[in-house]
């Protein structure tokens, strides 16, 4: 054991304690897409817990972190048992590193932080494993990220892409402000099943201050403004796209209900939730829904996240048939309830949110309902061009802008029974697509994928899996507004 990064790190943990409450401490789509699987989730710790657990009764599992430098200190790249953490990567500046003992397959440690612009780093070993692994990182109660191990016993720092970027905006800085300790986590698990590895294999974990120009999908959100509905650090603005907000109410800690009046306008509804009590979830089905009743009669049952305070685009849209006659005023209650009886007791530390929005034009084709104005990654579209095909057919096409930016939306609708996934195609660009089951009727809803400026081509959405046997497929081009 290195002593003198015990000493660091226990310095870091005297001083990280001396500024804070003597109470314990928490510690431990759309999409970050990258080559390699990304996903989000979280735990609970206590950070005095860890350290009395880590010092007193768990070799290997003592701290092995340098402390987290001043700003004016350029930053050095730190070595640690044959592994490096670059003091520089993509920009990013080292802030806070961790690497692993031989054989710790599992860790945490104590962390500041010190800006809300932060991007997370993992690495990890799985030589002698006999299925793929990756390293799970938390950072308080949310898990942000994981990172495939390589199992080529290559030492080098290969993948330099990040398994997070968290922003100012980030709905992390709610349960992880910035000057609060907090503990970051870090575990070796089977990728495909989640349970711990048997064999030795290490990891590390690097956190780096990071700048906006590490936004994926466009500028961050626009300021709120006057007429945008503010409250417990979310903002529902006023417009998104072609949708006008209506009422919203946002309940902090301690609460597990939203309840606000709005005056409905005659148009369709379009619900927009946000939630924290989710980030726990990794794979599978998150254990909380949330149900919004109007007037006490219920409307709608849904999923939520929430990753970024600009909250009406963060935790997904419901946008259905819902409808309240204009001038009345309604109701809305939201409430976080469990999926089932298997989930855990929902949560009362964390975040809800609802905003209720007036749909605005649509333009329906084939029975698909397009937007006519949408707004995906803080910029503003219009719908352009769309082509539509029946179902059977499997596919339909559409001519790409010739060096413009623009977003490809694609859908389906009435396909018929069964399962049934689509995919688009730009070139040799595949997006992620939808898939759905037979209860739905074979409807996939529709997708959107921003593209950047290239030469005119063909856009394809087909149908991967399953044989449609009637309704209609939709391709749509929209254009900057």
């Amino acid at each position: 054991m290195n002593l003198q990064n015990l000493r660091d790190e226990l310095t870091t943990r005297a001083d990280e304690a001396a500024d804070r409450q003597p109470d314990l401490l928490p510690g431990v789509r759309h999409k970050i897409r990258r080559t390699k699987q990304r996903r989000t989730a979280g735990a609970l710790a206590s950070v005095a817990a860890v350290a009395a657990i880590a010092i007193a009764v768990v070799p290997g599992v003592v701290n092995n972190s340098a402390p987290d430098p001043a700003d004016n200190t350029p930053p050095q790249d730190y070595t640690q048992n044959g592994w490096t953490l670059p003091g520089m990567v993509n920009g990013d500046r080292l802030l806070k590193p961790w690497i692993g003992e031989p054989g710790q397959n599992k860790f945490s440690f104590a962390w500041t932080p010190t800006t809300d612009k932060i991007a997370v780093y993992a690495k990890c070993d799985g030589r002698g494993t006999t299925g793929p692994t990756e390293v799970r990182v938390k950072i308080g109660d949310r898990y942000v990220g994981s990172s495939y191990c390589d199992n080529s016993g290559v030492e080098t720092e290969k993948d330099t892409g990040p398994l997070g970027t968290f922003l100012a905006d980030s709905a992390l800085w709610l349960t992880t402000p910035v000057g609060k300790a907090t503990t970051v986590s870090a575990e070796v698990v089977e990728a495909d099943s989640g349970k711990p590895v048997t064999v030795t294999v290490r990891a590390q974990v690097g956190i780096y201050s990071t700048t906006d120009a590490a936004r994926i999908g466009g500028p961050a959100a626009p300021a709120a403004g006057p007429n945008d509905f503010q409250q417990n650090g979310l903002v529902y603005r006023k417009q998104v796209g072609g949708d006008t907000l209506l009422g919203a109410g946002v309940a902090g800690p301690r609460s597990n209900e939203v309840r606000f009046k709005f005056r409905p306008n005659g148009s369709l509804l379009s619900f927009r939730p946000f939630c924290t009590a989710n980030s726990g979830a990794i794979t599978g089905n998150p254990p909380y829904w949330i149900e919004v009743t109007l007037n006490g009669k219920p409307a709608t049952k849904m999923t939520c996240s929430g990753n970024s305070t600009d909250a009406a685009t963060s935790g997904g849209t419901i946008s259905g048939d819902e409808q309240a006659p204009a001038g009345d005023e309604v109701e809305a209650v939201a409430r976080l309830v469990p999926m089932d009886k298997n989930s855990p007791p929902v949560p009362t530390d964390g975040y809800l949110g609802l905003g209720i929005y007036a749909q605005g034009p649509r333009r329906v084709v084939g029975g698909v309902k397009l937007e006519e104005r949408i707004e995906l990654g803080g910029i503003n579209y219009r719908l352009a061009t769309v082509e539509s095909a029946p179902g059977p057919s499997k596919r339909v096409s559409i001519d790409t802008p010739a060096n413009q930016n623009f977003v490809l939306a694609y859908g389906g609708t009435g396909l018929g029974r069964g399962h049934f996934r689509s995919e688009g195609q730009v070139g040799t660009l595949t997006p992620s697509g939808a898939g759905v089951d037979s209860e739905s009727n074979g409807d996939l809803g529709v997708s959107k994928e921003p593209f950047p400026a290239a030469p005119a081509e063909k856009a394809t959405m087909r149908v991967a899996e399953g044989k449609p046997t009637g309704g209609s497929l939709v391709i749509a081009i929209y254009l900057p507004d």
